[in-house]
């Protein structure tokens, strides 16, 4: 579903999915198409959970939507987060853990979802290679693995600068069936929007969704490694570009200045 226009949640020229998300999500959220799509993406998937399968949801955060299909359908629900709570409320997560250092056992799982989450693996260590070898290594043979992604908003550089060539060779490495689906693109009757309207390089690039479904169809690739997984400071100079550091360190100095 590319266009807003076409959305099953557009009602005139309003984005009813962006309501329903402030309600689910109890968080602030940016503003249509990227603070909505992830609920029609999501209701997407629950079709694919069926009875008695195993489903793992990497960076589950708070939000219940999944685990409560799985538990409505009888599947086995699994969900990892690095954090205990998410906006000051406790997250879902049955297990507090680093996408890096996965413990589930090979081909586990008939389904790894990914809401959100892969713009942020590296910002908490886990390079996008190692954190997608370790979804693919979960999974069953021709499982699937869901993951969407904001682009042109926040995370690393292969999302804020809408690397898609790079995202889609990453992904290659692991699948033959790799089906990318950008939401919210174009966004009309919604306006766009911009999230970095002072970033010459971003300034006229309006922010989507990416949803990409792949299927565990390929041996797992031999050398990947974590070499590059660091957090905090580091990880912001290795994993976002040198314009995207030097424009986030002038708009942290107006906001000083300014205060």
């Amino acid at each position: 579903m590319p266009a807003c226009k076409s959305c099953l949640y557009l009602k005139g020229n309003s984005c009813n999915a962006h309501e329903l998300a402030k309600i689910e999500l109890k968080r602030p959220l940016p503003p249509p198409p990227t603070g909505a799509c992830t609920v029609a993406i999501v209701e997407s998937y629950l079709p694919h959970i069926k009875k008695g399968m195993n489903i793992l949801e990497i960076g589950c955060g708070s939000w219940s939507k999944i685990r409560d299909y799985c538990i409505q359908v009888g599947a086995n629900y699994e969900g990892l987060d690095v954090q205990e709570e998410y906006y000051g409320i406790k997250n879902i997560a049955t297990k507090i853990g680093n996408l890096a250092e996965l413990d589930y056992q090979d081909n586990l799982f008939d389904l790894v979802i990914g809401n959100q989450t892969m713009e942020h693996w590296a910002e908490y260590g886990c390079t996008l290679q190692w954190g997608l070898l370790q979804c693919f290594r979960v999974a069953k043979p021709n499982g699937s693995v869901f993951i969407n992604v904001p682009i042109h908003f926040h995370g690393t550089k292969e999302f804020v600068h809408g690397k898609l060539n790079v995202i889609n060779k990453l992904f290659s490495r692991f699948s033959n069936s790799i089906v990318f689906e950008s939401w919210g693109n174009p966004s009309a009757p919604i306006a766009p929007y911009f999230p970095h309207p002072e970033f010459s390089l971003l300034k006229d690039k309006p922010a989507y969704v990416m949803d990409i479904r792949a299927v565990n169809d390929k041996e797992l690739p031999k050398g990947i490694n974590n070499f590059l997984g660091f957090k905090g400071k580091l990880a912001r100079i290795i994993h976002y570009s040198f314009s995207y550091n030097v424009y986030l360190l002038k708009k942290k100095v107006r906001h000083v200045r300014s205060s």
